[in-house]
């Protein structure tokens, strides 16, 4: 069941591919200063430890984009 509330069409689906795109970018312009900078080089280690990085550079960007 789908229920509608206020004036506004409120549907997210976006049928114009233009507008759509339009959209994807302005959302990754948005996503890509809110991540910290990804670490250059060859990293090793166990799985642990690069889901920790993982986790870790997740909280960071969480915290950013929170922060606004």
């Amino acid at each position: 069941m789908t229920r509608v509330t206020g004036a506004s069409d409120r549907s997210e689906i976006i049928l114009d591919p233009v507008e759509a795109w339009r959209r994807g970018r302005i959302l990754d312009r948005m996503l890509a200063h809110a991540s910290p900078p990804h670490p250059r080089g060859v990293f090793r280690g166990t799985h642990a430890d690069l889901e920790k990085l993982d986790i870790e550079r997740g909280l960071e960007t969480a915290k950013r984009l929170n922060s606004r």
